[in-house]
């Protein structure tokens, strides 16, 4: 059985990997994990009143944008000068 090697939908990276039939890379997966996460724990804070919709609407979209679209591709501040 062959590998093939597809492009990350986020980060255009070739891997193997497949989460649900999608390509990821192991980076983006692992973010993707971290946004999950996250997102429990906010629909629980939501359904104890902790939390209005709007915000909690507004928040996971940033937080995806974040964690798996563009973290991934952003250096970080001590790889800069390099």
């Amino acid at each position: 059985m062959e590998i093939t090697q597809a492009r990350c939908w986020f980060c255009f990276m070739h891997t193997p990997l497949r989460w649900l039939g999608i390509p990821l890379c192991p980076i983006c997966r692992d973010q993707l994990y971290d946004f999950f996460w996250v997102s429990i724990v906010q629909t629980i804070v939501w359904l104890l009143g902790g939390i209005d919709g709007l915000f909690f609407v507004i928040d996971e979209i940033l937080l995806f944008l974040v964690l798996v679209v563009v973290k991934h591709r952003l250096p970080t501040p001590w790889e800069q000068g390099r």
